[in-house]
C-alpha cells in the first residue's frame, strides 16, 4: 500500500509500507528510493546554485544523476525549484509525522 506524503502539480512522493521505500512520480515515471537515497537526492537538488543558473549564459537546465542507479534527470530551472518544494514538503511532513508518533508513544494525551 502506498501513502502519498507530498504532491505538487503532477509530481509526488509516496511511501510504500510493504517495501519501506519512497516512490517519486515524475513525468509519468515512478522512481523508487530508500530513505538514505532520498536524502542524497535532496542534498544534490538543494546544493544546486540557482543564482548561477540564472546568471549563466548556458541553458537553464541541470543533469542530475540519481544516487542509486544509472539514470539521470534533466531538469529545467523551474523543475529544480519544484523539486526543492517537493522535497522540503516531504521531509517536513516526515518530521511532523515522527514528532506526532513520538508524542503518542509517550502517551502524553492518555488515549
Amino acid at each position: 500500500m502506498q501513502e502519498e506524503i507530498f504532491r505538487i502539480k503532477e509530481t509526488s512522493i509516496a511511501q510504500c509500507e510493504q517495501t519501506d521505500r519512497f516512490l517519486l512520480t515524475f513525468e509519468q515515471e515512478e522512481i523508487s528510493f530508500k530513505l538514505c537515497e532520498l536524502f542524497a537526492f535532496r542534498k544534490k537538488i538543494m546544493s544546486l546554485d540557482i543564482l548561477e543558473l540564472l546568471e549563466s549564459s548556458a541553458p537553464d537546465i541541470e543533469v542530475i544523476e540519481l544516487p542509486h542507479c544509472d539514470r539521470f534527470l534533466v531538469l529545467s530551472l523551474r523543475q529544480i525549484l519544484q523539486f526543492r518544494e517537493l522535497l522540503n514538503g516531504t521531509f517536513d511532513t516526515l518530521a511532523l509525522n515522527s514528532a506526532i508518533q513520538k508524542i503518542l508513544r509517550k502517551n502524553v494525551f492518555n488515549f
